[in-house]
């Protein structure tokens, strides 16, 4: 029996290559799909029981709207009577029941709604909540037809049904249908997410229209299930609204930006993402010192007006003074002089990576020369997606002036023992340098360098998935071991007289009326499509 179910899924998945051969599920079947798309082979190994009681768990799906059922919200099996019943039909009468009842809030608006208020059993107090919630059903609609369409088995059980219902409910749709959709429709954030988008996207147009028919190609549009997918992804730019859902039932934790920049398709896209982001709908990522209390320093604070502003800050690095290097300290190494010790001194530099729009617009060209005029401040270094490789522009207050300081750099030298520490002596050798960061340190155990690492695809990095130039940009402080609070405020007030939203020089009160101004000015233009009256804004002002 086993053999022969292998068989059959085999014959599907073949047939269903013929049908749609441009489906990126086909690698999963031979195992071959890119570590860069998916990995899997290492989610947890649930059993099919415990993925039918996770299908109604919202934390198993982020913050959906669904309740945590208890186990025993799914029916009982059955249990064969004494009667002259078919024990086999049952049996499989019973797992259809449970099968419904996992599914049951892709069936209809009602179910959803009923599972979505839980216990409360509360009904939307207004017209907009009850949009939303609407919205939220024909997302899980369309996420569910998008896995449906790719995965090969499922969707040639789909062919000729015209429901969810009607597929569940047929003869072929067994148990282990349901773990293959499950697999995937509880991870919208690994390798569905851009199925995920794509579903978003529907859902806004079956909620304006009626239907999804419209929003893309005629020749990729496929009836499927009482409705339409697409065999592309949408290519659109993602309107705020879908940002705003997405975000919203997705509920992502902090560190997986990364993820969300596969579902850019240009430079516009990302800075919508982020600016969502800031308005608080992303948590802070983990490189961002952010203290459990308001902190005006807090890095994570600056990063929000550069966020809004267009400028990518995909990283920042601070290395804290160990508390006994306080300039030149005594070393063990032996001096050559007589009378004499050697003196040790290593200065380590705050820095900041991040990437801006690669078309040079009045923004960026302002944001540079603020940059660029504040040598006393800024080191810098650009690298643009475009260029030949390992070509870069340098400013800043180097040795000759166009360059910047390396990252690390040390001395070493001999003079006599005192207790307050020599200021000036011997040549410093650099550590780590500007290109080092970028392009790594070609050593063991080295640093990989940010290019280098975008360049092999390395998990995690911000920009992994990007398919649209930047122009890449290396900040830093000209003031060894200071916070990197501090570099994030210098480079969030340059960013903010380049908008027009600041001028002068720095002081906690006009960066907080000028961060408010164009905190409220993305506010208005990211959740101009609510009603009035849904949102609100906080200020800066009032906490400082």
């Amino acid at each position: 029996m086993v053999r022969a179910v292998d068989v059959l899924d085999a014959l599907q998945s073949r047939a269903y290559g013929l049908y749609q051969p441009g489906s990126a599920l086909h690698a999963t079947n031979n195992g071959t799909l890119s570590e860069a798309e998916v990995e899997l082979e290492k989610q947890s190994k649930q059993t099919t029981e415990e993925l039918m009681v996770s299908a109604r768990n919202p934390r198993a799906f982020r913050d959906s709207t669904l309740r945590i059922p208890k186990t025993n919200d799914l029916p009982e099996p059955i249990s064969p009577g004494v009667g002259d019943e078919d024990l086999i039909d049952m049996s499989l009468r019973d797992q259809k029941e449970r099968i419904i009842k996992v599914l049951e809030m892709l069936i209809d608006f009602q179910s959803f709604l009923n599972i979505s208020q839980g216990e409360s059993n509360a009904r939307p107090e207004s017209e907009h909540e009850k949009s939303m919630l609407e919205k939220q059903f024909f997302v899980y609609q369309q996420f569910a037809r998008r896995i449906i369409f790719h995965e090969p088995t499922l969707f040639m059980k789909s062919l000729g049904r015209v429901s969810f219902k009607d597929l569940i409910l047929g003869d072929d749709f067994s148990i282990e249908d349901l773990e293959r959709f499950l697999r995937l429709f509880l991870r919208p954030m690994e390798f569905p997410l851009k199925w995920f988008k794509d579903a978003v996207l529907d859902a806004l147009a079956i909620s304006r229209h009626g239907t999804a028919a419209n929003i893309g190609s005629v020749e990729g549009r496929f009836p499927l299930l009482g409705g339409w997918v697409f065999n592309r992804s949408h290519t659109a730019r993602m309107p705020n609204e879908a940002w705003w859902l997405l975000l919203k039932v997705l509920r992502p934790p902090a560190d997986v930006e990364n993820r969300f920049v596969r579902l850019c398709n240009n430079f516009e896209d990302l800075v919508g993402f982020l600016s969502f982001a800031a308005l608080g709908l992303v948590p802070n990522p983990s490189f961002c010192q952010s203290p459990s209390h308001f902190d005006a320093d807090d890095s994570g604070l600056s990063r929000i007006p550069l966020s809004q502003s267009g400028i990518i800050v995909a990283d920042m690095v601070s290395i804290d003074r160990p508390p006994h290097m306080r300039g030149p300290v005594p070393s063990t190494r032996r001096a050559t002089q007589r009378g004499c010790i050697v003196w040790a001194e290593v200065e380590s530099r705050t820095y900041m990576f991040g990437a801006v729009r690669h078309e040079r617009n009045e923004f960026v060209e302002g944001f540079l020369r603020e940059l660029r005029a504040r040598p006393d401040l800024f080191q810098v270094v650009l690298r643009s997606d475009t260029d030949p490789a390992r070509k870069v522009e340098m400013f800043g207050s180097g040795p000759s002036n166009n360059e910047a300081l390396p990252a690390m750099r040390a001395r070493n030298f001999e003079a006599p023992f005192s207790r307050s520490p020599p200021s000036t002596g011997g040549t410093w050798e650099v550590a780590l340098s500007v290109m080092d960061v970028l392009y790594g340190t070609q050593k063991p155990m080295g640093l990989e360098g940010y290019l280098t690492a975008l360049e092999r695809q390395s998990k995690g990095w911000f920009f992994r998935f990007k398919t649209f130039p930047v122009t890449y940009f290396l900040i830093l402080d000209t003031v060894p071991y200071r916070s990197q609070s501090v570099l994030a405020r210098n480079v969030a007030w340059a960013a903010l007289r380049a908008g027009g939203h600041a001028d002068g020089e720095y002081t906690l009160r006009k960066y907080a009326v000028a961060s408010d101004k164009l905190f409220a000015r993305c506010a208005r233009e990211r959740l101009g499509w609510m009603p009035e009256g849904l949102w609100e804004t906080t200020k800066l002002q009032d906490q400082i």
